[in-house]
C-alpha cells in the first residue's frame, strides 16, 4: 500500500511546540504508516527568519513525501505568496505534476488544480470554516474529499493538524490523480502552516 493507492488516505502532523518546520506523517485506513512528509532547506537562518516573524503564512516551504523504504515520491512546493499563495507538485526527478493554486476568495477557500501546461483540470472548494473540502474535476464532478479533523485536547495547544482524503474512484486519470493525493498536504501548507 503506498500513498497513490490508500484510501482513504490519512495525513497528520506530529505533536510539537514551538517549532516552524512543516512536517507530517501519512496512514492508510489500518493506521500503517505509508510516507513521512518532511521540509526540505529550511537551515538554521530561516528558522531564525521564522521566529522573529509574527507570521510564516507567505513563506516558501518545499517537502518531500518519501514511501516508508526512504524514497521520494513526490516533491510539494508552496512558493512565496502575498495574497494566493501557488504550489507546484513535481515528481522527484524534477518532471512538473502540475500545481494547486489558491484563488482569492473572503469566504471560504477555493483552489484550482493545474496541469504542466497550466490549465484548469479540477477544483478544491473548502467551506467558511475551512474544515471541509471537496474536489471536483473539470466538469464539477466531485472527485474526492478532504476533510480536517478538529484536533483533540492533547493537540489543542500544539500546531498539529490532521486531514482525511476520501477518493471517490479508484483511479483517475493523471496528473489528476496525483494533484489529488498532494491536495491534504498543500491545503495545510497554504491554510495553516505559519499561522
Amino acid at each position: 500500500m503506498d500513498i497513490f493507492n490508500a484510501n482513504p488516505l490519512l495525513v497528520r502532523q506530529p505533536k510539537r511546540f514551538m517549532v516552524d518546520l512543516s512536517d507530517y506523517e501519512v496512514f492508510d485506513v489500518h493506521g500503517r504508516q505509508i510516507a513521512q512528509v518532511r521540509e526540505q532547506g529550511a537551515g538554521g537562518g530561516m528558522q531564525v527568519l521564522r521566529a522573529l516573524s509574527r507570521s510564516t503564512s507567505g513563506f516558501e516551504r518545499r517537502v518531500h513525501v518519501d514511501d516508508v523504504y526512504g524514497r521520494t515520491r513526490l516533491v510539494i512546493r508552496k512558493h512565496w505568496s502575498w495574497m494566493t499563495a501557488s504550489t507546484s507538485v513535481n515528481l522527484p526527478d524534477g518532471r512538473p505534476v502540475g500545481s494547486i493554486e489558491q484563488d482569492l476568495k473572503f469566504f471560504g477557500s477555493q483552489f484550482s488544480l493545474m496541469d504542466p501546461e497550466k490549465r484548469t483540470i479540477g477544483t478544491i472548494e473548502g467551506d467558511f470554516t475551512a474544515l471541509d473540502f471537496r474536489i471536483k474535476d473539470h466538469a464539477e464532478h466531485e472527485i474526492a474529499r478532504v476533510d480536517r479533523r478538529v484536533p483533540d485536547l492533547g493537540e489543542m495547544f500544539t500546531t498539529a493538524d490532521s486531514y482525511a482524503l476520501h477518493q471517490r474512484y479508484p483511479s483517475l486519470p493523471q496528473p489528476l490523480g496525483t494533484l489529488v493525493v498532494a491536495s491534504a498536504i498543500a491545503i495545510d501548507l497554504v491554510l495553516r502552516e505559519g499561522k
